[in-house]
């Protein structure tokens, strides 16, 4: 079955090949919010073998592939795009096709150690209303991995300045984004939605010039630290519900 409306909109983004910030790939920069959210899935795998791990949003199942890699885990996703959906249950246990805002999951409650939205939520009309819906899913000791872009980066403070704001095929500014967030309002809606803030982890993207080599870990470390809202380009956040 066909999906219109916004749905139509990411199969199109797919036929280009350009599905926003994900560009269905695992990104390989080990400071990149997918490998942070591999290594947490690993760190939890050391305690605790085949877990179920949802995915929502999760285009060709690339990331959820490498979790299934390791710990003998069951993954699971949603995903809007037909096109991409059929690729993604090439490699994952289910795929559910259809609007995360719309649907109802055919899981039990507290069925998922781990429930990821990465590059999903800022996509929604009402992402805290998902993020309720989500919460009955995880397991009392469970975790929901959330990665927002973060509107105060300092590439669109630069463009506001200038008086422009225009949307992209990719990126923060992606067109298909409905939902525009800063560190504290992403937190305040996740309070709201019924979660604690285990950690916030940024991935900074810096200028051209201190984003090389050993100068890019020297300024990614005080950054992280001190200037984390101008240069953090995503936030990936660790949830708890509670």
């Amino acid at each position: 079955m066909a999906l219109g409306g916004v749905g139509s909109l990411y199969e199109q983004k797919f036929r280009k090949g350009d599905y926003g910030e994900k560009s269905c790939f695992l990104n390989p920069d080990p400071h990149h919010y997918h490998q942070r959210i591999l290594q947490i899935v690993k760190a939890i795998n050391k305690t605790k073998h085949n877990l179920k791990v949802l995915d929502v949003g999760c285009a060709t199942g690339y990331l959820s592939a490498s979790i299934k890699k390791f710990g003998n885990n069951s993954v699971y996703g949603v995903e809007i795009s037909e096109l991409a959906a059929r690729e993604a249950k090439k490699v994952m246990d289910e795929v559910i096709v259809g609007n995360i805002e719309e649907i109802d999951l055919p899981y039990p409650k507290g069925y998922f150690d781990v429930i990821i939205c990465s590059d999903i939520l800022e996509h929604l009309f009402d992402p805290k209303n998902t993020l309720v819906k989500l919460r009955k899913y995880i397991k009392r000791n469970g975790l929901l991995l959330a990665v927002l872009p973060n509107i105060a980066h300092y590439t669109v403070r630069l463009a506001l300045l200038k008086g422009k704001w225009e949307y992209q095929d990719h990126g923060i500014l992606d067109i298909g984004h409905l939902r525009f967030f800063t560190k504290e309002s992403a937190v305040k809606m996740f309070k709201d939605a019924g979660y604690s803030v285990e950690n916030i982890i940024p991935y900074l993207v810096l200028p051209t010039p201190l984003n090389t080599g050993n100068i890019r870990k020297m300024f990614i470390k005080l950054f992280s630290k001190f200037c984390d809202t101008l240069f953090a380009y995503t936030y990936l956040f660790m949830l708890k519900p509670k």
